[in-house]
């Protein structure tokens, strides 16, 4: 009877442990894995006065900004990029607040979310704004203002470099805010 009990607790260990190596580390950060972003749409405000209209040339050229800001950073493999669950034209700052986008980060299994505008000032001068959140505490870990020069592709194609490199380098530091996140093992 004895023997029978002990090979109970036994197996009930067993399953305890079981359990919790299957439990998920932390969404948005595989144990050892990159760190998991998701990026929002980008915001965009125009008050250049400029008398063209050039709104569809903005639409297109912040749609490609964004698309190649996801393709890049997964394509360091250094950051692993997931998709937002939005419908279309409603997923930046914009449209919804940040809390619902970190909750749709978080349903996508990111632990952190890029988000950004930018305000065209003059023919030439842009400003740009991004921030990348952690999700789970919904607290700024990074942000960055600056401004580019120019309003055609090659522009903007340099911008979103230089947004890529800068997420890129603070990859370590995500890795370690990922981490610092991790619960404790008693």
């Amino acid at each position: 009877m004895e023997k029978l009990m002990k090979l109970r607790v036994f197996g009930l260990v067993l399953t305890a442990a079981a359990v919790v190596c299957m439990w998920p580390v932390r969404q948005g950060h595989a144990q050892g894995g990159p760190p998991v972003i998701a990026v929002a749409g980008i915001e965009y405000v125009d008050t250049s006065g400029e008398v063209i209209d050039q709104r569809a040339d903005h639409e297109r050229r912040l749609r490609e900004f964004e698309a190649s800001l996801r393709t890049d950073l997964a394509a360091s493999g250094k950051i692993r990029s997931v998709v937002l669950d939005c419908p279309p034209d409603a997923c930046s700052v914009g449209d919804i607040n940040v809390a619902q986008l970190a909750g749709k980060a978080q349903a996508a299994g990111a632990g952190f979310l890029v988000i950004g505008s930018v305000h065209k000032m003059s023919t030439l001068v842009q400003w740009a704004k991004f921030s990348i959140v952690d999700v789970t505490s919904q607290k700024v870990v990074y942000d960055r203002l600056f401004s580019f020069r120019g309003g055609n592709d090659e522009a903007w194609r340099r911008a979103e470099s230089f947004v890529v490199r800068e997420i890129i380098e603070r990859e370590a530091m995500l890795t370690r805010s990922a981490a610092a996140a991790l619960p404790r093992s008693p």
